[in-house]
């Protein structure tokens, strides 16, 4: 019993020495879209604390806890119905949730299709 109480009393300064740890986002993600197979547009998210470069990353982050960052889990919102207009979007997403390698890549006939089943996600 001694010899674990001092290890607990040894433990918790070098814990609290370290706020780091606590910051250390559960995903953490480099998203990017193109249009038609012209130019990228890039950006960042973060989630726990929600940032990065993302502009709406509270809203995606949620979708995100939703399905634990697993992207091919997304499946398309039955409200939203879109036009038969073909403007390919292609949106590849990579990087970490919760320790576990991310890697997605899909194209969508549109934006609003992609917005579909995506959400926030790649809107940025």
């Amino acid at each position: 019993m001694r010899a674990f109480l001092a290890a607990a009393i040894v433990a918790v300064p070098l814990f609290a020495a370290h706020p780091a740890l606590a910051d250390t986002p559960s995903g953490a993600l480099t998203l990017s879209r193109s249009v038609d197979g012209r130019g990228h547009t890039v950006a960042t998210l973060f989630c726990d604390p929600d940032g990065g470069t993302h502009t709406s990353p509270k809203p995606a982050c949620d979708l995100l806890r939703e399905i634990k960052g697993d992207l091919g889990r997304l499946v398309s919102n039955p409200d939203v119905i879109c036009t038969k207009e073909y403007l390919p979007h292609r949106v590849t997403a990579f990087g970490t949730w919760e320790g576990r390698p991310v890697r997605y890549t899909r194209t969508f006939g549109n934006r609003c299709e992609m917005t579909a089943v995506t959400g926030a996600v790649f809107n940025f």
